[in-house]
Parts: C-alpha cells; sequence; structure tokens
C-alpha cells in the first residue's frame, strides 16, 4: 500500500528543503503572481519550487505516491511547516546558538559525505585489480574460502577494491592536509 503520510524523516528533508530554498523567492526576483501556488504571509512558493520539494520528497518516501490526496497533504503540511518555521522565526528561535550550530553541523556532515561520494565514485574508475592480487590474498585466507570460484573471485575483487579505493581515499586526505596552512595553538587550553 502506497503511503500519503508524510514520516518524520521525510519531513525532516523537507524542512531541510525549506532551509535551502529559503522561505519562498527572494525579494529581489519576485516571483509572477501566476508562478506562484502557495503564499503563507510574506512566504510564496512557486510551483517549480513545490514541485522540487513533492520530488525530494517522494525520492525520500519512496512509499509516497504521488496523487491529488497525497499532493494536498503536501500542501497543509507545508502550510502548517512554514507557519511554524515563521513562529519560530518570530521569537527568533532560529538565531539561537545550539540552533545554529546543529544546523552547521548537519550541513557540514551532508557536504563532507557528498564530497567523499564524490571522490570515492572517482577513484572507484582508476581501481585496477588483478588476478594475481585475486590469488594471493585467495592464498592468505584459504580458511575462509573452500574453493576459488568465480563467485569467490568477485567476493575478492569487491574487497580489494574497496581497499584500494579506503587506501587511495586517506591519501587524498592526507595530501589536502599536507597543502593546508594550519597552525594549532594549544596555550589557551585547561588541565590535562
Amino acid at each position: 500500500m502506497k503511503s500519503s503520510v508524510f514520516t518524520l524523516s521525510s519531513r525532516f528533508s523537507i524542512l531541510v528543503l525549506l532551509l535551502v530554498f529559503g522561505t519562498g523567492c527572494s525579494p529581489d526576483t519576485p516571483p509572477e503572481t501566476k508562478d506562484i501556488v502557495l503564499k503563507i504571509n510574506d512566504s510564496t512558493i512557486t510551483l517549480p519550487e513545490f514541485n522540487e520539494m513533492l520530488r525530494f520528497s517522494a525520492n525520500a518516501d519512496p512509499e509516497l505516491e504521488i496523487t491529488k490526496e497525497s499532493r494536498n497533504d503536501f500542501i497543509q503540511y507545508l502550510i502548517r511547516r512554514q507557519m511554524m518555521i515563521q513562529e519560530a522565526a518570530r521569537l527568533k528561535l532560529d538565531r539561537e546558538k545550539e540552533f545554529v550550530m546543529t544546523i552547521q553541523t548537519y550541513w557540514e556532515s551532508t557536504l563532507i559525505r557528498n564530497l567523499m561520494d564524490l571522490k570515492t565514485r572517482e577513484l572507484k574508475q582508476h581501481v585496477l585489480v588483478t588476478d594475481d592480487e585475486i590469488s594471493g590474498y585467495f592464498e592468505e585466507n584459504k580458511e575462509r574460502f573452500n574453493t576459488l570460484t568465480e563467485d569467490v573471485k568477485e567476493q575478492i575483487r569487491t574487497v580489494l577494491a574497496s581497499k584500494k579505493v579506503e587506501d587511495k581515499l586517506e591519501q587524498w586526505a592526507l595530501d589536502l592536509q599536507k597543502k593546508a596552512d594550519i597552525h594549532i595553538d594549544t596555550s589557551g587550553f585547561t588541565g590535562n
């Protein structure tokens, strides 16, 4: 059964999307009135923004079937969410240090994960595992395998390729660190 209810994780994803998209179009480029599908106080959501948020939500929740009902549920969800965001902003909760640090940490973690995914895909293209390496790994780990079948070869190839990518990622990170201008001053630390 397809779900038209928005789960907590998809709601969080939508909240992040709203933060990324802002609370509507920027005042520098006001949207055409015909493009606005949702206006909540001073915040507007255009049709392209709405469709992108709905698509993102559907990707985050594969059970979600986009129907007229789920689209209406999504609109009601966005209205409620935007009202709460606006109220939190009115109370200046969005400026509290803990909130800002949480968003910054989430943003940085996501950015790092995306960078690592990109670098991993890039490095995988340049990884070659030879038959000799597979045979050597098999010989060193005979107790784990009965015979060197094609399936076992593929398992070993995957293990060795992952290890090579991991090693290359580590070297890449070390190279980045070597190129960086890093200064550490621990004189202000107290205690042990």
